[in-house]
């Protein structure tokens, strides 16, 4: 069964063994998060002269869903499934200016974080997070022309995130959060050239760190 199948289902899950009462929450979150790949410069294009940084950034707009419980003392933990987000970033050589790599990375993400809640009054509170789970990345991509593709690939990394963000209660069993957060979801390589190289080699494959930073709009509501 595919990672996107999965996730709900574990959410769902965990709903199914809730209790009617104020201390179980559910939670949409629209999110802008500024996608940014790093260490492009270790993928392997040997022979074709120093690396030539293009985009490494890609701004995209999503959603995630999330199952939480509410703790003693101002402490939340919950479950969050982040829907597959698409992003492409280029890299090229200097001996060959106008044949960029074309890396695009599909990813998404099953997490566990933790909220520490500060009320500031009746309606407003500030927060702070952090979380660890499991991101999911898809690499493909192409050399040159679409027709020079790449073999895809695919890695399972531990994922962590750190943010902070205020909420405002406007009723008992209502919340919505403003936040931003930083995520790390670890290294991701495509599979080789399936094209022909100068070289007549599958030799050449893209690489890159993928991390976010997020910008996010959530409404929970307790039950």
């Amino acid at each position: 069964m595919k990672f996107q199948h999965i996730a709900p289902l574990l959410i769902l899950a965990a709903a199914g063994g809730a209790c009617a009462d104020d201390s179980y929450y559910g939670a949409l979150r629209i999110n802008s998060a500024r996608y940014k790949a790093h260490d492009m410069d270790s993928s392997a294009r040997p022979g074709l002269g120093r690396f030539v940084p293009g985009d490494d950034s890609h701004t995209a707009t999503g959603a995630s869903l999330a199952l939480g419980y509410r703790l003693p003392s101002n402490w939340r933990v919950e479950a969050e499934y982040t829907l597959p987000r698409n992003n492409e970033f280029t890299s090229g050589s200097t001996n060959f200016p106008a044949s960029f790599n074309h890396h695009k990375i599909r990813s998404q993400r099953l997490m566990v974080n933790a909220y520490k809640d500060f009320p500031l009054n009746a309606r407003f509170s500030l927060y702070g997070t952090a979380g660890l789970g499991l991101a999911h990345l898809q690499s493909s991509g192409w050399q040159g022309n679409p027709g020079r593709q790449y073999f895809g690939d695919s890695q399972n990394n531990l994922a962590y995130a750190v943010g902070f963000g205020v909420t405002y209660s406007p009723a008992r069993k209502v919340s919505i959060d403003l936040g931003w957060r930083y995520v790390d979801m670890g290294k991701t390589q495509s599979g080789a050239n399936n094209f022909a190289n100068v070289r007549r080699l599958q030799d050449e494959q893209m690489r890159a760190k993928l991390t976010s930073s997020e910008i996010s709009v959530g409404l929970r509501y307790s039950f």
